[in-house]
């Protein structure tokens, strides 16, 4: 189903330019910096940007109609730590310095369930290459998802790619985890009873065993 175009998209786009990464070429990037990719609706992004004022952080999405809610939110909250990148981020990637990101949120990525489409999954083996090379020593993926076979199929693409795996659970709210910022996906999901799995993943050392709780 196609999405509504919501009304005066471009005025609203236009009156948030202050909230988005523009120009060409390489970055110049604040530190320290969290990325997510797929914001959405921004709930999660502006949420965690205003308890962490210390923090600077860049929000990618690639539909105008849903990213514009998210920066609407970060302008009306004057959040002065959290910038926006409208687009594909495969094609954002290319603009990132190697090693400027501290952390990648994944939240809720489309799971692309047939297989003929794997290579779309956000935890796909091209994708996590770029994250790689992005992420500093150490950096960390934070992976949350409402679909266990795109979870399973995570769990072993990470350690493929030169990551290690941890804080692995399959009921996130069932297992104690404190500080967690809930998406707009997430709620209506938890509102259904549907449990969701979480990870980290780590670039680099670290423990390689995934446990689940």
């Amino acid at each position: 189903m196609r999405m509504r175009t919501r009304g005066h998209l471009e005025e609203r786009l236009e009156s948030c330019l202050d909230m988005t990464v523009t120009g060409e070429g390489p970055l110049t990037l604040p530190h320290p910096l969290h990325v997510e990719i797929g914001c959405g609706k921004g709930d999660f992004i502006t949420e965690t940007a205003r308890r962490h004022p210390e923090l600077n952080y860049i929000a990618v999405e690639r539909v105008s109609n849903v990213i514009v809610l998210a920066m609407e939110k970060a302008k009306a909250a004057e959040l002065k730590n959290l910038r926006f990148i409208r687009g594909d981020f495969a094609a954002a990637a290319e603009r990132f310095p190697d090693g400027s990101v501290e952390r990648i949120y994944l939240n809720f990525s489309d799971p692309w369930p047939k297989n003929g489409y794997a290579k779309r999954r956000l935890t796909h083996g091209r994708f996590l290459e770029l994250y790689r090379r992005i992420l500093s020593d150490g950096g960390e993926i934070h992976f949350k998802t409402d679909n266990r076979e795109l979870f399973e199929f995570s769990l072993a693409t990470f350690p493929e790619n030169g990551f290690s795996v941890g804080e692995v659970t399959f009921d996130l709210h069932g297992s104690g985890f404190e500080g967690n910022i809930m998406t707009e996906y997430e709620r209506r999901f938890s509102a259904m009873g549907v449990p969701i799995c979480r990870l980290v993943a780590k670039k680099d050392g670290g423990d390689k065993s995934a446990r689940a709780h």
